[in-house]
């Protein structure tokens, strides 16, 4: 009794996954360029949505056995069909839940009634092709990892031979850590202990700044030296392949090439990040994961109402520090004898703040109720999106914020102590950075990717490199991660093209103070316009421009709106100048400044 309603519910789930894959497939041609979701989507779909009804068939059996007279057949084709189209019809956002669960349960019915004068021929159906299903899935996982692994071998087997003596290059960001809440810029917590110490070997920007506020162009901006406006890279699109990026240039000259992304939303394969690497490690196996492949099951497993219920806002599939740093020293162990270019994205410092015990309480009381971060439901949920957050909410973000910091920071402590073992850290050129910051209220405004001011574009920024740069250095002039490319293969002497755009860093301990006054050149930052955003917020007005050049800071919104900052004296920028009449003659200065970096850029790409 109980075996043949069950074999109906794993067959539905199955054969819904299947159709949600070539519909979503179909869907990622020609409506959207992402879709969120890992290679092995393609078998971690058909296996959620079977998983689910293999549930829900067992809860049927029991409540037979209850309900003896309960037709356990025909209630698990009626909800395993519902479920089927449920999942299928909500493929189209435009589609309410409540009005495609009411075409749902039509469509199930019928379904229903079709199936009923010819249950013997549907139970053959069933017991015939679900086989051939599960081979199916089965050969899609063995599809997907065999072609990543052939990918790999083939990649490996076309690099030339490095030149001798190649350096090696670790480049780290800290997803969403900015610079004020560190201790190794001055942060009253002790947050940052690990970074204090490697800074001692090596030079700190105290002024570094992102060329945007959020993950996708500005780690595209890094990695190719370019600003987020002359690339594709954008809030729906990838980073296409018009510019070189740092892998690809270090690929070329024979170095092994590794990618270890924490932030799947904005660092994954999908979004052209992953160009040059021969092993880009994102999205991870896992259970998480899994349910977050089919859209029905992410849909309920993020519904606002079971999260507040069960009092937890973390991601399905978010990879801790120490997961990540297994996964590198899993694949250092097992390298060619190869010079290597590593880049490695944390994810921890990502809202919702949910650093793992003891850094939870590390600075403050911990959460009031268990993983429920009402920063979060501030941000994503609808029914109580931006609505005022208290002192006392504000104060619980910024103490687990700060714990995150933390315990990255010792993750970090980890990973090196663990590299300088196995003597991986001789001749590497480390650079620690983040992608952007983080705003808690400054301007009224929490999150990032909302506008330019500092908080969010304010980041650290360590490069370490013995014999090759100054210890225990810092550097107080403002610099632009945008010349991050040009650095890199500045400081590892490689040559040849590409050659980078920008200007290599190390300029600020290589030339004299006098050389560098006369070399200043304006900061670019950006952000471009997003709708679904309060009107109160500058992205939901126009594209935002920011510079930095003289002393001076100055943001022009896409509503035309000016503001003007003290850069040295005001950090927080809580004083706008710009109203003021003294003022004039700077703005006109910014204007003037900022309409020739774009017409510039604009020309040097009309030439290509």
């Amino acid at each position: 009794m109980l075996g043949f309603p069950l074999l109906i519910a794993i067959w539905f789930g199955l054969l819904t996954g299947l159709l949600e894959v070539v519909l979503r497939t179909v869907q990622g041609f020609y409506v959207s360029r992402t879709r969120e979701v890992s290679h092995d989507f393609v078998w971690m779909c058909p296996l959620a949505n079977a998983g689910v009804l293999f549930l829900l068939g067992l809860v049927i059996f029991f409540v037979s056995r209850l309900w003896p007279k309960l037709n356990t057949l025909r209630l698990t084709i009626f909800l395993s069909a519902l479920w089927g189209f449920m999942d299928l019809i909500i493929l189209y956002p435009k589609i309410h839940h409540y009005a495609a669960l009411l075409l749902a349960a039509g469509l199930a019915t019928q379904t229903l009634r079709l199936i009923t004068p010819y249950m013997l021929s549907f139970q053959r159906l069933v017991r015939r092709t679900l086989p051939w299903m599960g081979l199916l899935v089965g050969m899609l996982v063995i599809s997907v990892q065999g072609k990543r692994i052939l990918a790999e071998r083939r990649a490996l087997a076309d690099l030339i031979p490095a030149p001798p003596y190649a350096p090696n290059v670790l480049f780290i960001t800290l997803d969403t850590v900015r610079a004020g809440n560190l201790s190794v810029y001055g942060y009253s917590r002790p947050t940052t202990p690990q970074l204090e110490q490697l800074a001692k070997m090596g030079v700190v920007f105290e002024r570094a700044l992102s060329t945007a506020p959020w993950t996708l162009p500005s780690h595209a901006s890094m990695f190719t030296g370019r600003f987020p406006h002359e690339l594709s890279a954008d809030w729906l699109m990838p980073l296409d392949s018009t510019y070189p990026t740092l892998a690809e240039f270090f690929r070329a000259r024979g170095y092994l090439t590794a990618g270890f992304v924490g932030n799947t939303g904005y660092c994954s394969y999908e979004h052209g990040l992953d160009r040059g690497f021969i092993y880009y490690k994102d999205y991870r196996i896992s259970l998480g994961q899994t349910v977050a492949s089919s859209l029905l099951t992410r849909t309920i497993a993020d519904n606002f109402r079971l999260r507040r219920i069960l009092r937890n806002d973390e991601h399905l599939n978010r990879q801790p520090a120490n997961q990540i740093n297994e996964k590198v020293l899993r694949w250092f162990s097992h390298k060619e004898q190869r010079p290597f270019f590593v880049f490695i994205n944390y994810y921890d410092a990502h809202e919702p703040y949910l650093p793992p015990p003891p850094y939870d309480k590390m600075f403050g009381p911990g959460r009031k109720y268990g993983k429920f971060s009402p920063l979060h439901r501030h941000n994503w949920e609808p029914a109580v999106m931006h609505r005022k957050l208290s002192p006392e909410e504000v104060q619980e973000e910024i103490d687990a914020y700060d714990g995150a910091i933390a315990y990255l920071d010792y993750q970090l402590g980890q990973l090196f102590n663990e590299l300088g073992r196995k003597g991986l850290l001789e001749n590497t050129l480390i650079i620690i950075t983040s992608d952007h910051g983080e705003e808690f209220g400054e301007h009224g405004i929490f999150d990032h990717g909302n506008s330019l001011y500092l908080p969010t574009v304010h980041v650290p920024l360590l490069i370490v490199f013995p014999s090759k740069v100054p210890a225990g250095k810092r550097i107080h002039e403002p610099v632009s991660l945008r010349d991050l490319a040009a650095t890199v293969a500045d400081l590892t002497r490689l040559g040849g093209d590409p050659r980078f755009p920008g200007k290599s860093l190390a300029r600020y301990w290589n030339m004299p103070a006098q050389a560098l006054d006369l070399e200043e050149t304006p900061l670019l930052s950006e952000v471009s316009r997003v709708t679904g955003r309060p009107a109160r917020f500058p992205v939901s007005r126009g594209d935002v421009k920011a510079l930095v050049f003289n002393g001076m800071r100055y943001i022009k919104n896409g509503d035309g709106v000016e503001e003007l900052y003290d850069f040295e004296n005001d950090p927080w920028e809580q004083r706008n100048l710009a109203n003021l009449e003294e003022s004039s003659q700077t703005l006109n200065q910014f204007r003037a400044l900022l309409e020739k970096i774009l017409k510039s850029e604009a020309r040097s790409q009309n030439s290509r």
